[in-house]
Protein backbone atom coordinates (compact mmCIF):
# COMPACT_ATOMS: atom_id res chain seq x y z
CA UNK A 1 0.00 0.00 0.00
CA UNK A 2 1.63 3.31 -1.06
CA UNK A 3 2.40 5.86 1.63
CA UNK A 4 0.00 8.80 1.76
CA UNK A 5 1.29 12.13 0.56
CA UNK A 6 2.22 14.68 3.24
CA UNK A 7 -0.49 17.30 3.76
CA UNK A 8 0.00 20.69 2.15
CA UNK A 9 -0.46 23.31 4.88
CA UNK A 10 -0.69 27.08 4.37
CA UNK A 11 0.44 28.97 7.47
CA UNK A 12 -1.19 32.26 8.31
CA UNK A 13 0.83 35.29 9.40
CA UNK A 14 0.60 34.66 13.14
CA UNK A 15 1.55 30.98 12.93
CA UNK A 16 4.66 31.84 10.90
CA UNK A 17 5.88 33.83 13.88
CA UNK A 18 5.73 30.84 16.24
CA UNK A 19 7.27 28.52 13.66
CA UNK A 20 10.20 30.93 13.68
CA UNK A 21 10.19 31.34 17.48
CA UNK A 22 8.17 28.61 19.24
CA UNK A 23 8.36 30.44 22.58
CA UNK A 24 6.95 33.71 21.27
CA UNK A 25 3.31 33.42 22.41
CA UNK A 26 3.11 30.54 24.91
CA UNK A 27 -0.34 31.62 26.11
CA UNK A 28 -1.71 31.29 22.54
CA UNK A 29 0.32 28.44 21.06
CA UNK A 30 1.91 25.67 23.12
CA UNK A 31 5.65 25.96 22.36
CA UNK A 32 5.82 22.17 22.06
CA UNK A 33 3.16 22.31 19.31
CA UNK A 34 5.11 25.03 17.52
CA UNK A 35 8.29 22.95 17.70
CA UNK A 36 6.47 19.89 16.39
CA UNK A 37 5.14 21.85 13.41
CA UNK A 38 8.58 23.31 12.68
CA UNK A 39 10.16 19.84 12.83
CA UNK A 40 7.41 18.33 10.64
CA UNK A 41 8.06 20.92 7.91
CA UNK A 42 11.80 20.36 8.20
CA UNK A 43 11.60 16.59 7.81
CA UNK A 44 8.88 16.64 5.14
CA UNK A 45 6.00 15.14 7.12
CA UNK A 46 4.02 18.24 6.12
CA UNK A 47 4.62 20.59 3.20
CA UNK A 48 4.54 24.18 4.48
CA UNK A 49 3.52 27.27 2.52
CA UNK A 50 3.28 31.01 3.17
CA UNK A 51 1.39 33.56 1.07
CA UNK A 52 3.25 36.55 -0.33
CA UNK A 53 0.39 38.68 1.07
CA UNK A 54 1.51 37.54 4.53
CA UNK A 55 4.94 39.05 3.83
CA UNK A 56 3.26 42.29 2.71
CA UNK A 57 1.39 42.46 6.04
CA UNK A 58 4.40 41.61 8.19
CA UNK A 59 7.32 43.27 6.41
CA UNK A 60 5.94 46.79 5.95
CA UNK A 61 4.82 49.26 8.60
CA UNK A 62 1.45 50.95 8.11
CA UNK A 63 3.07 54.06 6.63
CA UNK A 64 5.23 51.93 4.34
CA UNK A 65 2.12 50.07 3.16
CA UNK A 66 0.66 53.43 2.13
CA UNK A 67 3.92 54.30 0.40
CA UNK A 68 3.86 50.96 -1.42
CA UNK A 69 0.28 51.46 -2.61
CA UNK A 70 1.25 54.91 -3.87
CA UNK A 71 3.89 53.49 -6.25
CA UNK A 72 2.36 50.09 -7.14
CA UNK A 73 2.16 49.64 -10.89
CA UNK A 74 4.76 52.35 -11.54
CA UNK A 75 8.55 52.29 -11.92
CA UNK A 76 9.07 54.34 -8.75
CA UNK A 77 11.10 52.94 -5.85
CA UNK A 78 9.27 50.79 -3.32
CA UNK A 79 9.75 51.13 0.45
CA UNK A 80 12.29 48.66 1.83
CA UNK A 81 10.87 45.74 3.84
CA UNK A 82 11.77 45.61 7.54
CA UNK A 83 14.94 43.45 7.65
CA UNK A 84 13.91 41.93 11.00
CA UNK A 85 10.64 40.65 9.54
CA UNK A 86 12.39 39.46 6.38
CA UNK A 87 14.85 37.50 8.56
CA UNK A 88 11.94 35.76 10.33
CA UNK A 89 10.49 34.60 7.04
CA UNK A 90 13.90 33.65 5.67
CA UNK A 91 14.18 31.32 8.66
CA UNK A 92 10.77 29.79 7.92
CA UNK A 93 11.92 29.38 4.31
CA UNK A 94 15.10 27.62 5.39
CA UNK A 95 12.99 25.17 7.40
CA UNK A 96 11.31 24.29 4.10
CA UNK A 97 8.25 26.52 3.62
CA UNK A 98 7.60 27.85 0.12
CA UNK A 99 5.94 31.07 -1.02
CA UNK A 100 2.51 31.19 -2.68
CA UNK A 101 1.75 33.81 -5.30
CA UNK A 102 -1.02 36.19 -4.22
CA UNK A 103 -0.98 39.02 -6.75
CA UNK A 104 -1.13 42.44 -5.10
CA UNK A 105 -2.07 45.75 -6.75
CA UNK A 106 -0.82 45.69 -10.33
CA UNK A 107 -0.08 41.96 -10.05
CA UNK A 108 3.50 42.72 -9.09
CA UNK A 109 5.82 40.59 -6.99
CA UNK A 110 6.08 42.11 -3.54
CA UNK A 111 9.38 40.63 -2.39
CA UNK A 112 12.28 38.73 -3.95
CA UNK A 113 14.69 36.17 -2.53
CA UNK A 114 12.24 33.44 -1.50
CA UNK A 115 11.63 30.08 -3.13
CA UNK A 116 8.23 29.96 -4.80
CA UNK A 117 5.89 26.99 -4.61
CA UNK A 118 5.54 24.95 -7.75
CA UNK A 119 2.26 24.20 -9.47
CA UNK A 120 2.36 20.60 -8.25
CA UNK A 121 -1.38 20.03 -7.69
CA UNK A 122 -2.96 22.21 -10.37
CA UNK A 123 -1.69 23.81 -13.56
CA UNK A 124 -0.59 27.44 -13.46
CA UNK A 125 -3.65 28.35 -15.54
CA UNK A 126 -6.00 26.57 -13.12
CA UNK A 127 -4.25 28.12 -10.12
CA UNK A 128 -4.64 31.62 -11.51
CA UNK A 129 -8.27 30.93 -12.41
CA UNK A 130 -9.03 29.63 -8.89
CA UNK A 131 -7.39 32.67 -7.32
CA UNK A 132 -9.57 35.02 -9.37
CA UNK A 133 -12.67 32.90 -8.72
CA UNK A 134 -12.10 33.08 -4.97
CA UNK A 135 -11.06 36.72 -4.64
CA UNK A 136 -13.42 38.36 -7.12
CA UNK A 137 -16.55 38.22 -4.88
CA UNK A 138 -14.70 39.52 -1.81
CA UNK A 139 -15.22 43.09 -0.65
CA UNK A 140 -11.69 43.85 0.57
CA UNK A 141 -10.26 45.52 -2.52
CA UNK A 142 -13.53 47.33 -3.27
CA UNK A 143 -13.59 48.78 0.25
CA UNK A 144 -9.97 49.87 -0.15
CA UNK A 145 -10.71 51.52 -3.49
CA UNK A 146 -13.90 53.21 -2.22
CA UNK A 147 -11.99 54.69 0.73
CA UNK A 148 -9.13 55.75 -1.53
CA UNK A 149 -11.47 57.47 -3.98
CA UNK A 150 -13.16 59.33 -1.11
CA UNK A 151 -9.73 60.54 0.05
CA UNK A 152 -8.79 61.41 -3.53
CA UNK A 153 -11.72 63.83 -3.70
CA UNK A 154 -10.29 65.68 -0.68
CA UNK A 155 -6.58 65.22 -1.39
CA UNK A 156 -6.31 65.17 -5.21
CA UNK A 157 -3.14 64.43 -7.13
CA UNK A 158 -2.00 67.76 -8.55
CA UNK A 159 0.07 68.55 -11.62
CA UNK A 160 1.04 72.21 -11.84
CA UNK A 161 -1.84 72.98 -9.50
CA UNK A 162 -4.42 71.07 -11.55
CA UNK A 163 -6.08 67.89 -10.19
CA UNK A 164 -5.10 64.76 -12.11
CA UNK A 165 -7.26 61.65 -12.03
CA UNK A 166 -6.71 58.27 -13.64
CA UNK A 167 -7.70 54.62 -13.21
CA UNK A 168 -5.39 54.11 -10.22
CA UNK A 169 -4.67 57.56 -8.81
CA UNK A 170 -6.76 56.61 -5.76
CA UNK A 171 -3.89 54.33 -4.72
CA UNK A 172 -1.69 57.29 -3.85
CA UNK A 173 -4.49 59.18 -2.04
CA UNK A 174 -3.82 57.27 1.20
CA UNK A 175 -0.27 58.58 1.40
CA UNK A 176 -1.27 62.10 0.37
CA UNK A 177 -3.91 62.18 3.10
CA UNK A 178 -1.53 60.75 5.71
CA UNK A 179 1.21 63.20 4.74
CA UNK A 180 -1.33 66.01 5.13
CA UNK A 181 -1.97 64.93 8.74
CA UNK A 182 -5.22 63.05 8.17
CA UNK A 183 -5.70 60.35 10.82
CA UNK A 184 -6.66 57.36 8.71
CA UNK A 185 -4.93 54.43 10.39
CA UNK A 186 -7.90 53.24 12.48
CA UNK A 187 -10.07 53.11 9.37
CA UNK A 188 -7.60 52.01 6.72
CA UNK A 189 -5.60 49.49 8.77
CA UNK A 190 -8.51 47.02 9.12
CA UNK A 191 -9.46 47.48 5.46
CA UNK A 192 -5.93 46.57 4.36
CA UNK A 193 -6.07 43.62 6.76
CA UNK A 194 -9.38 42.41 5.31
CA UNK A 195 -8.06 42.78 1.75
CA UNK A 196 -4.90 40.83 2.58
CA UNK A 197 -6.84 38.11 4.43
CA UNK A 198 -8.67 37.51 1.17
CA UNK A 199 -5.41 37.35 -0.78
CA UNK A 200 -3.86 34.96 1.75
CA UNK A 201 -6.80 32.54 1.83
CA UNK A 202 -7.21 32.99 -1.94
CA UNK A 203 -3.64 31.85 -2.54
CA UNK A 204 -4.23 28.80 -0.33
CA UNK A 205 -7.35 27.93 -2.33
CA UNK A 206 -5.64 28.62 -5.66
CA UNK A 207 -2.85 26.11 -5.05
CA UNK A 208 -5.22 23.39 -3.83
CA UNK A 209 -3.61 23.08 -0.41
CA UNK A 210 -5.15 20.85 2.25
CA UNK A 211 -5.17 22.85 5.51
CA UNK A 212 -5.12 26.54 6.36
CA UNK A 213 -3.46 26.88 9.77
CA UNK A 214 -4.23 30.06 11.71
CA UNK A 215 -4.70 31.52 15.17
CA UNK A 216 -6.76 34.35 13.66
CA UNK A 217 -10.46 34.76 14.32
CA UNK A 218 -10.77 38.04 12.44
CA UNK A 219 -11.06 40.12 15.60
CA UNK A 220 -9.25 43.12 14.08
CA UNK A 221 -11.69 43.55 11.20
CA UNK A 222 -14.64 42.10 13.11
CA UNK A 223 -17.38 40.10 11.42
CA UNK A 224 -16.31 41.53 8.03
CA UNK A 225 -13.11 39.49 8.19
CA UNK A 226 -12.92 36.38 6.05
CA UNK A 227 -11.34 34.58 9.03
CA UNK A 228 -14.04 35.56 11.55
CA UNK A 229 -15.37 32.45 13.29
CA UNK A 230 -18.80 33.10 11.75
CA UNK A 231 -17.34 32.56 8.25
CA UNK A 232 -15.74 29.17 8.93
CA UNK A 233 -18.69 27.13 7.64
CA UNK A 234 -18.68 29.07 4.37
CA UNK A 235 -14.96 28.40 3.97
CA UNK A 236 -15.52 24.72 4.70
CA UNK A 237 -18.18 24.61 2.01
CA UNK A 238 -15.51 25.80 -0.45
CA UNK A 239 -13.21 23.00 0.61
CA UNK A 240 -11.04 25.19 2.85
CA UNK A 241 -10.17 23.31 6.04
CA UNK A 242 -9.14 25.70 8.84
CA UNK A 243 -7.16 24.43 11.83
CA UNK A 244 -5.36 25.96 14.77
CA UNK A 245 -1.77 24.85 15.43
CA UNK A 246 -2.99 22.52 18.22
CA UNK A 247 -5.60 20.97 15.90
CA UNK A 248 -2.97 20.49 13.18
CA UNK A 249 -0.65 18.68 15.59
CA UNK A 250 -3.47 16.39 16.80
CA UNK A 251 -4.91 15.69 13.36
CA UNK A 252 -1.60 14.57 11.83
CA UNK A 253 -0.04 13.16 15.03
CA UNK A 254 2.93 15.47 14.69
Amino acid sequence: MPASKPPRVTFDTNVCNVIHNPDRWPSQVDPDDARKIRAAIQDGRILGFVSEATLFIECLSFEDKLAYLAVAGTDKARPAPDPRAVARFEDVGKVGARLLHAPLIGGEIFIDGFQWAGDDVLTQEDRQSRFSEFCRPLEGKKKLQDYGEALEARFPLLSHGTPVKGPATWLSAFKRASDAGEKIRNDVGPIIGEWCDGLIVGSHFAYGNDVFCTMDEGKGAGADSLLHHSKREALKAQGIVVMSPAELVRCYAL
